[in-house]
């Protein structure tokens, strides 16, 4: 298949009609993904940006519709993010998808286990929500997402969204290590505690830092197509917006802002002096996602869904409805994977 096309019939014709089968069925994104997509990146602008400003910079009638229109977000993100889940683990559990038995057997039993018990978090109230639980449910998010991720790669996919896949899985387990040597290290009192703990996490920010770069070089623009140009202005002008934002979120918050971004997004790799620098590789994650977004080919739609998911949920997120966030782009991300490396055979 030449490489560089952006074009589905391009890609239909370098396959067989059974290969072809399933690289389609896990093409497109599920039904509602995309709205979980949206809804993820309003909680993360209305909740976790907004509101932390305070009343320094909003009135208390401005909090209080700020609170209301944000709880609607996070409510919508994740009921449509179950409902996209729900597709995603029947269509990777599924024998269509081309996985082992043992692969699909452990999608679908820690999947569905986890599904129900967010469900269930959703709806009841938030007093009833016991520590306890919370620690279940960010087990069984990072068992799901590392079974997906290696489901991702059980076929040989193209190198930048194999890549993507495996920076995935550092920053998820080097946010579990980083956690668990915390919580280790408190009892026992030893004294490399917080330096260990800091290498995972911060290796671990790397790789999610980085996943966005891997996964722009798997997006083919076509650079004299009306919808080439357009994909690039709307990058750039993504990148922009967020570069612009973060100068802006410095002049009002100043010293506030590395406390205040990793609220946001959970990243403090960088000094406290030169955490404006996040723009740069924020500004690249968002205008890859956009690339994404305005491909032809539906596979690498999909790409753009899961990065404004993971982008959304932030780095090692440990509330339920941002660990939900972060396994349904994971799930995107492995069925790009698989529905690539079916193109490939």
């Amino acid at each position: 298949m030449t490489e560089g096309i952006d074009s589905s019939l391009a890609a239909v014709a370098a396959v067989t009609p059974e290969e072809d089968q399933g690289s389609r069925y896990l093409a497109a994104a599920p039904p509602l993904a995309w709205m979980a997509g949206a809804a993820a990146f309003a909680d993360l602008i209305l909740n976790r940006i907004l509101i932390l400003l305070g009343h320094e910079t909003w009135s208390p009638d401005a909090l209080v519709r700020l609170g209301t229109w944000g709880g609607f977000a996070r409510n919508l993100s994740v009921v449509s993010a179950l409902v996209a889940l729900g597709f995603c683990l029947t269509s990777l559990s599924s024998p269509k998808s081309g996985l082992p038995f043992s692969a699909r057997a452990g999608i679908a039993s820690f999947g569905w286990l986890l599904v129900p018990i967010v469900t269930l978090m959703t709806f009841l109230p938030r007093a009833w929500t016991r520590p306890e639980l919370v620690i279940v449910v960010a087990a069984l998010a990072h068992a799901t997402i590392v079974l997906l991720i290696f489901a991702g790669m059980h076929w040989r996919s193209t190198r930048p969204v194999a890549v993507a896949l495996v920076l995935t899985l550092v920053a998820a387990l080097s946010g579990v290590l980083s956690m668990f040597v915390n919580l280790v290290g408190d009892r026992t009192y030893w004294e490399h505690t917080e330096r260990l703990s800091n290498a995972f996490r911060w290796s671990g920010e790397l790789a999610y830092l980085a996943a966005p770069i891997a996964i722009g070089f798997a997006i083919s623009i076509p650079w004299r197509e009306l919808r080439g140009k357009t994909a690039i202005v709307l990058s750039a002008l993504a990148a922009g917006v967020v570069a612009v934002g973060m100068v802006v979120w410095k002049h009002a918050v100043g010293r506030d802002l590395p406390d205040l971004l990793y609220g946001a997004v959970r990243l403090d790799f960088l000094p406290d002096r030169d955490f404006i620098l996040y723009a740069i590789p924020l500004g690249v994650g968002a205008a890859v996602t956009v690339a994404a977004i305005m491909s032809k080919d539906a596979v690498r739609r999909q790409l753009g869904g899961a990065l404004l998911l993971l982008l959304s949920a932030g780095y090692a997120p440990r509330t339920p409805s941002a660990l939900l966030m972060t396994v349904l782009g994971v799930a995107l991300l492995a069925r790009v994977g698989i529905a690539l490396a079916n193109r490939q055979r």
